[in-house]
């Protein structure tokens, strides 16, 4: 059997190259497209975006210790479903950074599993893990644009499907194979709202975040739902 194995480098410049791609189709579609038919626009886009974490579980008393944080970016094709435009389909593709400071205290069991239990004190060094994803974001989307309209209300909501390629787990200066522990596939529901450039963003992950096999002291399953607010920016 062969395994291959694909830096984070290697990731980055494949992920650059396929949104380079997903851009030049959008480009060229765009401009076919408007100059067939002068009513007809699409609303393909940049996106960027930044928020806090708050994290909701079964473990009672977990909570973030510091600031837990959440970074995006990618591409969006945008498809019309209706004559005028304001309503559509997006598809995209894109990358995210999720960093988690947690109150949380990880243990091994004799297989290598993690076991948790919530700090109360600073008496240990609390768990903070890092999560990098590739995301494809799937939106319905509806906005008060029209042609020659670039500055409008917008309302996007839908589901993302990431891919979660590299889980960096620290207690203290030790690192932690976290990855044992953690879901790698995962679905979040998005919903986004505002005006032009700036939009208000609120994201829920719906698949669970934790392997059922991780355990907290209590022998019940970890459960961790990160609630996500923040901005985001859309770009034409």
């Amino acid at each position: 059997m062969i395994f291959f194995s694909i830096t984070y480098r290697t990731l980055k410049r494949i992920v650059f190259r396929l949104i380079f791609f997903f851009l030049s189709v959008n480009i060229l579609f765009s401009q076919d497209e408007s100059s067939n038919d002068s009513s007809f626009y699409r609303e393909d886009q940049i996106y960027l975006g930044i928020s806090f974490i708050l994290l909701e579980s079964n473990q009672k008393g977990l909570n973030s210790r510091g600031l837990s944080s959440h970074f995006q970016w990618g591409v969006i094709r945008d498809i019309p479903i209706s004559e005028n435009g304001r309503f559509a389909f997006g598809f995209g593709l894109g990358m995210n950074y999720e960093r988690y400071n947690t109150n949380l205290f990880r243990k091994e069991d004799p297989s290598g599993m993690g076991i948790y239990s919530v700090l109360n004190d600073n008496s240990e060094s609390p768990l903070f893990f890092s999560v990098h994803s590739i995301e494809t974001p799937l939106t319905f989307r509806w906005r008060s644009s029209s042609l020659k309209d670039y500055a409008f209300w917008r309302v996007y909501g839908g589901v993302s499907l990431q891919w979660n390629y590299s889980i960096i787990g620290k207690q203290a200066t030790i690192s932690l194979p976290i990855s044992n522990d953690l879901e790698r596939i995962g679905t979040t529901a998005h919903l986004s709202f505002g005006y032009n450039t700036w939009n208000f963003y609120i994201a829920y992950r719906l698949s669970p975040f934790f392997k059922s096999e991780s355990l907290a002291f209590s022998s019940l399953p970890i459960e961790f739902n990160p609630l996500k607010i923040g901005l985001i920016f859309y770009f034409l």
